[in-house]
């Protein structure tokens, strides 16, 4: 029997939202504040998954390029000075742990926030007890492994967290080798765009595109990859949608730009007629919806 693919991580996502969303009414913004900054920290992944992208090496080679450490403290300077209370995760489009500095970067956070939270997405190909030793004790709040490879391989994970006295809930494996039947163990979607269904044979899964649905991705999270580049949506893989560049610019101004709220204000009226949303079928509505109906209020309710 096929099983049903739920992801825990929307219910986690969206109570933390909430509670985030009530947190910033004393900073000094009139309008919401991201809640979740996502990471891609790396330019590699040392595996090909058929439901991933990166299945294709020409578009998306494996690049030995990675987060600049004194970019990453710039950021966070400028984090500090909002008061942001946010989470952060080391996630995107790589295996974040193929980073030679990872404890070292995950370490300047818990420093600069030891209050929030900074979680990781792995393949667990390069985990081990040492290597998760080392970055919980420099102040990782969760890692959430993705396990590719045979079931049986999960007991290693099972084992680590046993060993550290960690709960499920800051080190949790996620099952993604349930075959195409299942989704792969995935809530499956297309990455705006860049995913083929055709060609892992979910060809029953195509949409008739643009949806007729706003997102709510935008109105909480900020994607930043590590040349500093900050793309509209973490799902856009092609980056076609770069909004602005964290090394060169305060990530504030960034999220407030001129071309992203006329982004949002498109999303609020479900028109998804624009790149790359026009070529996404993500759901989008599934978190966020409290952010949603803030930023409905700064855009449409507050005073001129």
């Amino acid at each position: 029997m096929d099983k049903k693919i739920t992801d825990l991580n929307i219910n986690r996502q969206d109570l933390f939202n909430q509670k985030n969303l009530i947190s910033q009414k004393n900073n000094k913004f009139e309008y919401p504040i991201f809640s979740s900054i996502e990471l891609n920290i790396h330019g590699s992944c040392n595996r090909r998954c058929a439901f991933c992208p990166r299945v294709d090496e020409e578009l998306y080679p494996n690049l030995d390029e990675y987060l600049d450490i004194n970019f990453f403290k710039k950021m966070l300077g400028e984090l500090k000075q909002n008061n942001y209370t946010g989470r952060m995760g080391f996630s995107g489009f790589c295996e974040p742990l193929l980073h030679k500095d990872i404890v070292e970067i995950v370490g300047l956070y818990k420093e600069t926030f030891p209050e929030n939270r900074l979680e990781i997405v792995t393949n667990g190909d390069y985990l081990d007890f040492d290597k998760a030793k080392n970055l919980f004790d420099n102040g990782l709040y969760n890692i959430r492994v993705s396990l590719y490879t045979n079931p049986k391989n999960e007991k290693k994970f099972l084992d680590i967290r046993k060993k550290l006295n960690l709960s499920e809930e800051r080190f949790f494996v996620r099952h993604r080798n349930l075959g195409k039947k299942n989704d792969f163990g995935l809530v499956l979607n297309n990455r705006a765009g860049s995913v083929d269904y055709s060609r892992i044979g979910q060809g029953q899964k195509i949409k008739e595109l643009p949806l007729k649905q706003g997102c709510n991705y935008p109105m909480f999270k900020l994607f930043i990859d590590y040349n500093g580049d900050c793309l509209l949506c973490s799902n856009d893989w092609a980056k076609k949608k770069v909004i602005g560049n964290a090394k060169k610019q305060n990530v504030y101004d960034i999220w407030h730009s001129e071309l992203v709220n006329r982004a949002r204000k498109m999303l609020l009226n479900n028109n998804r007629s624009f790149s790359p949303c026009d070529k996404c079928d993500v759901d989008g509505l599934l978190n966020g919806n409290d952010f949603k109906k803030s930023w409905e209020k700064y855009f449409f309710e507050k005073k001129n």
